[in-house]
């Protein structure tokens, strides 16, 4: 397997897709908090849902990618040190770091909000209710109502960083793998702990039909991303 081809394949066509969110932004105006400045900002929710239509499927393809590109590449995990005690710690104001790209699949949610408890039974009779103009413009007031975006604005900005830099991020898993493998080796109480960047099931985002060139992307990697994991623990 040519992993470096997939590499070289999928990162750009990511990067495209990247942008194309970053032009969703461009159509309205985001106001502060905007490349790392202070402040948050909103987004009109229907160009927020549009963003994470794309964002979710997106960061589970760009993990997918940082596990292929750090096969083979063993790191010890550094020793934790204690802070000085004579020292105090300051903060900085007026610095914001740079949002930091999460490399695990975030686990499902099994609660019970998770569940419609009163589905809307019109998709399963097939019956398909006259046009309602009230109802119409009730939706649009709803897709234009303000919501905070600077979480997703972070999430964003965070999966661009990761995208332009992947032996940096493909290291930073490197090291997650070692301090894996240290807690399962430890002596002591069992605790639970993640052994997988994979969540059980299919992946954040994970759409059975195709709607996106973001959907065939994430098939695709994910299936080289088993099969690099499957190599790598097979050895």
């Amino acid at each position: 397997m040519d992993w470096n081809q997939v590499i070289t394949r999928n990162q750009p066509l990511l990067l495209t897709i990247v942008s194309e969110m970053y032009a969703m932004l461009r159509t309205v105006d985001v106001g502060p908090g905007v490349e790392g400045k202070s402040g948050s900002f909103t987004l009109p929710r229907r160009v927020l849902n549009a963003i994470l239509f794309l964002l979710r499927p997106a960061e589970s393809a760009v993990r997918r990618l940082i596990l292929i590109a750090a096969r083979g590449i063993v790191l010890k995990p550094g020793a934790s040190q204690p802070f000085p005690v004579s020292l105090t710690f300051r903060v900085k104001t007026g610095i914001t770091r740079a949002p930091i790209f999460q490399l695990i699949d975030p686990l499902k949610d099994f609660g019970p909000e998770a569940y419609d408890n009163n589905p809307d039974p019109a998709p399963a009779s097939g019956f398909t209710a006259p046009f309602d103009p009230f109802e119409a413009h009730r939706l649009a007031l709803i897709g234009d109502q303000p919501v905070n975006a600077t979480l997703i604005y972070n999430r964003l900005r965070a999966l661009r960083l990761a995208l332009n830099d992947l032996p940096r991020q493909a290291r930073r898993l490197a090291r997650w793998n070692a301090k894996r493998d240290l807690a399962l080796k430890a002596k002591g109480p069992w605790r639970p702990i993640r052994i997988s960047i994979f969540r059980p099931g299919p992946p954040p985002g994970y759409r059975r039909k195709d709607i996106h060139q973001i959907d065939s992307i994430l098939k695709d990697l994910h299936y080289f991303a088993v099969e690099a994991d499957n190599a790598v623990n097979s050895t």
